[in-house]
């Protein structure tokens, strides 16, 4: 059977409400009905909570900041001692885990002599709970020892550990900046801790690379004897080789390159002397050669001739005889004395000009037998010298390996000499890559703890928790308690809610009764089956529930007395034969009349009238047969074609559908039926039975009554409703 869809204004229909979706009102409603279980959790959570927070030692923080990757030492390029720090996020997280190990706040604790500090000589003798119950525990069961005293070492290790618990160290995670904070019950210990972290922290690492650069310094020492003697013997091996192949240098290298030549040898410097005597040698022997071939190929006009200055003197002589003999000549005969002498003259002078020429000559051809005979020893000792020069370029060849192993040698060893010296100055220049850029100063303050906020957040806490507890403990009953509940039932519609009452039941229909909101709202479901939509109207109706005790037979009275208060008649059938008690809930002990068409027709039964104003009850337990416990159909239908004439409304009180099928049965010989759901008692399963039960016997369904409602609640009357009846003095009975 499909839902009841909800007619709107405008003739559609919508689908009922979910029943899985909480209104926030509702939360509120369940706050205000049970306000005193929210306040009680809240002040016995509150209260303890406030007084335990009020006892909290006040504390005191002090911050010091460390930056790290700063770069503070001189010399950064000991590749064999360390490395720089990388500053990223793997290098920061280190030194994060450095400054919270155990190794720094030991240092810390010794530093300031925390053992002895008052403060933390007094956390130290304090007792824990646990231990305390330990102990007790093994006094009861005697097995208590008492606790031996801490060593020195014990109570150390105990201060720091109870130090580390009041350090914080962080990083943002953006920047290299480390804060370093601290918080115990003194200000001025709170900056002293904050500031020993820093600078044992500062001295560790300062420390660390000291040590790093001793132990390098260490290596290279033990390393370096070994490189001298190997370079000694490098060295030896090459001056013992070239004195074995005479390979003496004439001149040292003393370029200090590890490649360079260690010299030049006397055979290479014979060989290249030589070489220079012969070119010179070879050029005067031309030369010689030149003059000599002048001079035979005429004496007179050679050059030694012509440059001799006897030669030129004999001619200047000779010119001046020649010219006396010529002026002679012309003036004087031939045997003229002065002539012949002048002529005897000009002879002996080109007789003396004729002998310098010959011995010219002579020592021309002295020179150039003198030039060849140095240029063939030249050529001679050339040969020789290439030949030991040949010799020794085969020796050099293995010369030269030695000296690249000696080079090799001695260019490590310079180097390690050089890590060494420099190793030896960076001990005493070394800096952590990290700074102090704020100390920490001693609070003015307390820091905390920040006992209003904790009272307001216990407060909030325990009001929840009172709220929770509160809709737990409305979620726990099971029973149905607003009408969406009823319209999420598939077949069901909400016809109307009922609020509870009090009082007389009687007094309520009294001619002289007060309005009140239980009435009106009846009248309300009256009016839907009186003039509502067809699906909704009937004159006679069955009243059931899904269970007993839900208030059906109060609605059937509540009924038909508004039916009657309206100025109509209205009879019930209490068709419960297990137990009738339409008349003992009017508890009327009114005349009894006898209704003689009915007696005829039906047999002895009788009619009781006016147990309301308009209100007639008819008792049917007796109409049952022998050997059925339930009224058969036929005689509900003889009655209602017998009484429907004389009667507005009849109403069927029929016991309940899950535990006998009365009502689903006698449905067919009625305009349909309706369901009644008692307030926190009914619950959804029960309903959804009772209504799969009228199924199985095709009952037409009007709809369902949510009854016994306290006034305020998510599904009574409430809100503007409530303020509505209040307006017109309507109020619950």
């Amino acid at each position: 059977m499909n839902a009841v869809q909800i007619p709107l204004f405008d003739g559609t229909t919508q689908p009922p409400p979910d029943p899985s979706h909480v209104s926030p009102l509702k939360i509120f409603e369940i706050i205000r009905r049970r306000w005193l279980l929210v306040l009680l959790v809240t002040l016995g959570i509150t209260i303890p909570a406030a007084a335990g927070i009020l006892t909290l030692s006040p504390y005191y923080d002090a911050s010091s900041a460390l930056m790290i990757g700063t770069r503070q030492a001189q010399f950064r390029d000991l590749q064999a001692t360390q490395t720089s720090l990388d500053v990223d996020a793997v290098a920061i997280n280190t030194e994060v885990g450095v400054l919270k190990s155990q190794a720094v706040a030991t240092a810390v604790a010794e530093r300031l002599n925390l053992v002895n500090d008052p403060y933390y000589r007094a956390k130290m003798e304090k007792v824990p709970l646990k231990a305390k119950l330990v102990e007790r525990f093994k006094k009861i069961i005697g097995q208590f020892e008492p606790p031996k005293p801490l060593t020195a070492t014990e109570k150390l290790q105990l201060v720091r550990d109870l130090l580390v618990q009041n350090i914080t160290i962080l990083n943002d995670g953006r920047s290299y900046i480390i804060t370093i904070s601290a918080r115990t019950g003194r200000p001025d210990l709170s900056a002293n801790i904050a500031n020993a972290f820093a600078d044992v922290y500062l001295d560790f690492k300062r420390h660390m690379k000291i040590a790093a650069t001793w132990r390098a310094n260490g290596l290279l020492d033990e390393q370096i004897v070994p490189l001298r003697e190997r370079l000694r013997k490098a060295e030896q091996a090459v001056e013992n080789f070239r004195e074995k192949n005479g390979l003496i240098a004439a001149e040292i290298d003393h370029s200090g390159s590890p490649n360079a030549q260690g010299g030049v040898t006397v055979a290479d410097q014979q060989l290249v002397e030589t070489n220079r005597a012969l070119i010179v040698a070879q050029t005067d022997l031309g030369a010689q050669r030149a003059r000599s071939s002048q001079m035979r190929s005429g004496a007179g006009s050679s050059t030694d001739v012509l440059s001799s200055p006897i030669i030129h003197q004999l001619e200047a002589q000779a010119a001046a005889l020649n010219a006396r003999v010529a002026s002679l000549s012309t003036t004087a005969g031939d045997a003229n004395p002065e002539l012949m002498a002048a002529r005897a003259a000009a002879a002996h002078v080109r007789g003396q000009i004729a002998q310098a020429t010959s011995q010219i000559t002579t020592s021309t051809d002295k020179d150039l037998r003198s030039a060849e005979s140095r240029v063939a020893d030249l050529s001679a000792q050339v040969e020789h010298l290439q030949a030991h020069v040949a010799k020794e370029n085969d020796a050099n060849v293995m010369l030269k390996q030695l000296e690249s192993e000696a080079g090799a040698a001695r260019a490590v060893y310079q180097d390690y000499l050089a890590r060494y010296a420099q190793t030896s100055t960076e001990a005493t220049l070394q800096e952590p890559e990290a700074e102090l850029i704020s100390r920490a100063e001693q609070p003015l303050g307390v820091s905390g703890p920040p006992k209003s906020q904790f009272i307001v957040v216990a407060l909030l806490f325990s009001a929840l928790a009172g709220v929770g507890l509160a809709i737990v403990r409305d979620r726990l009953q099971q029973g149905i308690r607003q009408a969406d509940e009823i319209d999420a039932i598939p077949g069901l519609f909400t016809l109307g809610v009922l609020p509870s009452f009090s009082g007389s039941f009687v007094d309520l229909y009294r001619p002289t009764a007060r309005p009140s909101v239980y009435v009106e709202t009846v009248e309300a479901v009256r009016t839907i089956l009186s003039f509502g939509r067809n699906r909704f109207r009937a004159k006679t109706v069955v009243i059931t529930s899904a269970g007993p005790e839900e208030g059906k037979t109060t609605l059937a009275l509540s009924l038909a007395g508004n039916t009657g208060r309206a100025g109509k008649k209205a009879l019930i059938l209490d068709c419960d034969t297990r137990g009738p008690s339409a008349l003992d809930v009017v508890r009327n002990a009114g005349k009894r009349t006898t209704e003689r068409s009915l007696l005829t027709r039906l047999d002895k039964h009788e009619l009781t009238r006016d147990v309301l104003p308009g209100v007639d009850v008819m008792t049917l337990a007796d109409w049952k047969t022998p050997s059925d416990q339930m009224i058969p159909p036929s005689v509900v239908k003889l009655v209602l074609t017998e009484l429907s004439p004389h009667y507005d409304m009849i109403i069927l009180d029929t016991p309940p559908l899950l535990a006998f099928p009365d009502a689903a049965v006698l449905s067919h010989e009625t305009d349909g039926v309706v369901l009644v759901a008692k307030w926190g008692v009914t619950t959804t399963e029960s309903l959804k039975g009772a209504v799969r039960q009228l199924a199985t016997y095709d009952a037409r369904t009007l709809g369902g009554i949510l009854t016994q409602v306290p006034i305020g609640t998510a599904g009574g009357v409430t809100g503007a409703p409530l303020q509505v009846y209040r307006h017109y003095g309507l109020l619950a009975s």
